[in-house]
């Protein structure tokens, strides 16, 4: 059992390592999108997906030396991806430490306590 104090302090502990994270990869993106050559690639090979109706790429498809290459667009895909499963888990535990009243006691299950920050420290 937990009272809502203690669920909001692990919960700012957990938002801190989060955004610390989400720095790192928002730094990271910032570097790629100031390469406007590979920026312009990228665009045009994930637009690909929507011209063909879903399917990655083409067998004919030509690039150019200046492309970005397949693995170069996996990487900013996943990159994109975590950066917004981390907005998504900081907004998420943002709204829960908004919410919850200091005084309320809640009763948490294993995955609560990991998801909200607590250690075992």
């Amino acid at each position: 059992m937990k009272n809502g104090k203690e669920i909001k302090e692990a919960i700012g502990c957990r938002v801190d390592q989060l955004q610390s994270r989400l720095e790192r990869r928002n730094q990271a993106l910032d570097e790629f999108m100031k390469e406007g050559r590979k920026l312009r690639s990228y665009l045009i090979r994930m637009s690909e997906m929507d011209f063909n109706h879903g399917r990655m790429g083409t067998s004919s498809a030509l690039y150019g030396s200046d492309d970005i290459s397949s693995e170069e667009k996996q990487e900013i895909l996943q990159l994109c991806r975590r950066i917004f499963d981390l907005e998504q888990e900081i907004r998420r535990l943002d709204l829960i430490r908004t919410h919850l009243d200091e005084n309320q006691e809640v009763n948490l299950n294993y995955n609560e306590l990991v998801s909200y920050g607590f250690s075992d420290q």
